[in-house]
C-alpha cells in the first residue's frame, strides 16, 4: 500500500491544484427529443462510426464523487479490445498516470516507471485509483456507438442522444450533449456519464483516425 501511495499521490495533488472543472452541466438534459432508431440518416452515420476501428481522442476528464473530485487531460490511442493506451496528465506539472491494455491484462504506471499490472483490469482501476471507470466500454461509447443490446435514443440531430447500461451491476446513464459538426462522421464533443455515485464529463478537443 506504500507503494501505491507514493506512486499516485503526487498525480492526483496536482490535477487537484489544477482546479480546472470543465464547463458541462452536472445533471442530465431534460426535454430531449428523440426520432426512430431506423432513421435513414442515423443508420448511415451508424455504419460510418463502427467502421472506425482504430483512432485517437485527445482532451479533458473530470471526474466527481463522494470523496474526490479533479479534472485532468487525456489522450485516448484505441486499436482493439487487448491494445489501447489512457493517458492522464496534468498541465501544471509532469505528473503522469498511463493506462496500457495488453494481451496478459492492464498495467498503469507514473511518470517514473514506477508500474503495477493485472489481469482484472477493472479490479485494479478499483484499487489503485478508487474508480470504477468503465473503461472497456470507453471505445464505442467515445465515438457515439451504441451497443447493439444497449437501449439507446436518437436526437433530433441524427446522432447518438443518450442511453443506459449496466456495468459491474451498476446503472449508468450516457448523455451526448454537443458534437463536432464540422467533420464527417460527426463526432462527440462533451459527454456526461453518471451513475449514483460517480458523475465522469469527457470533452475531446481532438479526433484523429
Amino acid at each position: 500500500m506504500k507503494f501505491l501511495k507514493t506512486l499516485f499521490i503526487p498525480l492526483f495533488i496536482s490535477l487537484l491544484l489544477a482546479g480546472c472543472a470543465l464547463d458541462i452541466d452536472d445533471n442530465r438534459p431534460t426535454n430531449v427529443q428523440y426520432i426512430e432508431k431506423n432513421d435513414r440518416t442515423w443508420q448511415k452515420h451508424l455504419q460510418q462510426i463502427q467502421q472506425i476501428s482504430a483512432y485517437q481522442a485527445e482532451g479533458q476528464i473530470g471526474y466527481i464523487s463522494a470523496k474526490q473530485r479533479f479534472s485532468t487531460a487525456f489522450d485516448w490511442q484505441y486499436q482493439n479490445p487487448k491494445s489501447y493506451t489512457l493517458v492522464l496528465s496534468s498541465a501544471l506539472s509532469s505528473s503522469k498516470l498511463t493506462f496500457k491494455m495488453h494481451a496478459q491484462g492492464l498495467t498503469i504506471s507514473d511518470e517514473k516507471g514506477r508500474q503495477r499490472s493485472a489481469k482484472d483490469a477493472q479490479a485494479l482501476l478499483r484499487e489503485i485509483i478508487g474508480m470504477d471507470i468503465p473503461l472497456t466500454q470507453l471505445a464505442t461509447w467515445l465515438k457515439g456507438e451504441p451497443n447493439n443490446q444497449q437501449d439507446y435514443n436518437v436526437g433530433e440531430n441524427h446522432l447518438l442522444a443518450n442511453f443506459t447500461y449496466a456495468v459491474n451491476g451498476e446503472q449508468w446513464t450516457v448523455d451526448y450533449l454537443n458534437y463536432h459538426q464540422d467533420r464527417s462522421p460527426a463526432l462527440p464533443r462533451d459527454i456526461l456519464l453518471k451513475n449514483d455515485a460517480q458523475t465522469l464529463k469527457i470533452r475531446v478537443n481532438h479526433w484523429k483516425y
